[in-house]
């Protein structure tokens, strides 16, 4: 029960992460073109992000079960 709660934890920190360093760095064109949009993005560097999102979230992850923080307190009654 443990290694799942760690596993969900670990989902919930990446898309809370994800989510926050989605709009970084987006290039946007000057000179858009007829059928699409006006903020899309011409280079969103995704893979940088996904990277980044996944190794931060390990980090997190791997420090509160180093301070033993016990997370699957919150799913015990």
């Amino acid at each position: 029960m443990q290694i799942f709660s760690y596993f969900l934890f670990f989902v919930v920190i990446w898309w809370v992460l994800f989510f926050i360093f989605l709009p970084f760095k987006n290039e946007i064109s000057k000179d858009w073109q007829v059928g699409n949009a006006n903020s899309a993005p011409i280079k969103s560097y995704l893979l940088i992000k996904v990277i980044l999102t996944s190794v931060l979230s390990l980090i997190i992850l791997i420090t509160l079960i180093y301070f033993e923080l016990d997370l699957a307190f919150i799913f015990k009654k």
